[in-house]
């Protein structure tokens, strides 16, 4: 079974949390964002609802032993879900030895210059011995296609460490693809981002100079300082915990720190693509990740969708993983900004509404359409944000998780979306929220439970609904208009 990511397959994550490397491993950490989206990509494969049911009580496991952080007894029941949901024969020996190696390169982030990458080939969980004759190959693609001729090197024991050698590669952000073979079969494939540059060292002194010269606290200069902090640590070779696409982030800071030495603004204007950023707002910043679809290249305003990860997270979540990203696709296929703020960096109520009024200093927002949706830690900070503001909502969806109604609540007008699965240890939490929302006399609200559903795959799983339900909403304020 395929593990892939890249920028655009990304995470990143594990839908419940991603921990500072202080507190887990990196490595692990990162790998079990890869897992968790080979999981997702299995589970969308497998259109069968009995193979979907065995698949749970692994998925549940997974998630009782992160909350552990066991995070290699994790990563192995996230597999035997995955290898659960497959619809070709029993995995052989060989194939699950396969399955729990991870590469780890020593960098994710290097210098065109540099001749060789050192790496590691490591076991996420004990699966048996190695097979005789098994073999690691290793290619660099760039744009789908082999930049190098691919690397091989027989794998006797695990750890086993080894060079990658490089020459001539071109800036740019390359997939590095791991496959493990026997004879003829290819036993597993992972890939992941290997970002390359030229003059890497140079370019990084002249952003941190450029950073120390640095001054005011606009949403331009604080990104760009986030991204500099950002980039710094992957030279420093840090794991992150998803694939970040450096050289481009790269290039993008460099023209940054051209266009604010001007005084002129760098982000927003009309650009589209995908975004960190560092909002700057009331007394604070707030780390998003923006979505500008191709729509916002004609200037006009345009529906808003703020997406509220679970406890944990990062702004990263939501479209690397829940889906792997299935809600920006979501949100480029209707035209409609998305912005992901990071949960854990001082979120109140009142962040949503000055969110808002950040974005729409960026990309006019289509006040009328501005959307809530949030999973488990982050369903309770969307109800509890359109309260705070209800004027602000035209929607909100609570996905695997509930959330306090105030009695004095002003959210009869604000229509209400709650999805749960039946295997979901939230469940008794959302259906307080729909007992919560009948008594506060929301006039529109829709509960959905999905059969043999947890807490894991709820977002993926319920995502089409929501957007049919905000499609809904759209179309009626489309009606009201002049």
């Amino acid at each position: 079974m395929k593990r892939s990511c890249g920028f655009s397959k990304l995470i990143l994550l594990f839908v419940l949390a991603v921990f500072s490397p202080v507190t887990l491993a990196q490595a692990e950490r990162f790998e079990l964002g890869q897992r968790l989206r080979a999981c997702e990509s299995a589970w969308d494969a497998q259109p069968d609802p009995a193979r979907r049911k065995q698949a749970v009580p692994s998925l549940k496991k997974s998630v009782d032993l992160f909350f552990k952080l066991k995070l290699s007894e994790a990563g192995r029941a996230l597999d035997e879900a995955r290898f659960t949901l497959r619809s070709s024969p029993p995995m052989s020996a060989a194939e699950l030895w396969a399955e729990s190696l991870y590469l780890k390169p020593d960098s994710r982030f290097i210098d065109s210059a540099l001749p060789a990458l050192d790496f590691t080939i490591a076991q996420m969980y004990p699966a048996g011995e190695s097979p005789k004759g098994a073999r690691l190959r290793l290619t660099l693609l760039l744009s789908g296609k082999a930049a190098a001729k691919p690397f091989e090197m027989p794998i006797a024991s695990i750890p086993v460490t080894n060079k990658l050698p490089l020459k001539k590669l071109n800036d740019g952000d390359y997939i590095l693809r791991a496959e493990i073979v026997l004879g003829k079969q290819t036993l597993a494939t992972t890939e992941q981002t290997l970002s390359v540059v030229s003059k890497l060292t140079s370019r990084m002194q002249a952003l941190r100079q450029s950073v120390d010269n640095l001054s005011g606290t606009t949403t331009d200069a604080e990104s760009f300082r986030s991204l500099v902090k950002l980039l710094a640590s992957l030279v420093d070779k840090q794991s992150l915990e998803t694939n970040y696409p450096a050289a481009k982030l790269l290039a993008e800071t460099e023209a940054a720190a051209t266009v604010i030495k001007t005084g002129k603004k760098f982000y927003g204007q009309k650009k589209t693509g995908q975004f960190w950023l560092n909002l700057a707002i009331t007394d604070a910043t707030a780390p998003v990740r923006l979505l500008s679809p191709a729509a916002a290249a004609k200037g006009q305003p345009l529906p808003l969708v703020i997406a509220m990860h679970g406890a944990g997270g990062s702004e990263n979540l939501f479209f690397d993983g829940y889906g792997r990203g299935a809600i920006a696709s979501l949100c480029e296929k209707r035209g409609w900004l998305l912005v992901a703020p990071r949960g854990s960096s001082g979120f109140t109520p009142a962040r949503a509404a000055e969110i808002i009024e950040a974005i729409d200093s960026l990309y006019p927002v289509d006040r009328k359409q501005v959307f809530v949706v949030g999973h488990s830690m982050g369903a309770a900070q969307a109800v509890t944000s359109a309260q705070a503001t209800p004027e602000r909502f035209a929607a909100v969806a609570a996905l695997g998780g509930g959330g306090n109604v105030r009695k004095d609540a002003k959210i009869q007008s604000i229509p209400f979306f709650i999805g749960i699965g039946t295997e979901d240890f939230a469940l008794t939490n959302a259906r307080k929220l729909e007992t919560a929302l009948k008594s506060a006399e929301v006039k529109t609200f829709k509960m959905n439970e999905y059969t043999d559903i947890e807490h894991l795959v709820i977002v993926q799983v319920a995502l089409p609904d929501v957007f049919k339900f905000f499609d809904q909403i759209s179309a009626a304020i489309g009606k009201e208009r002049p």
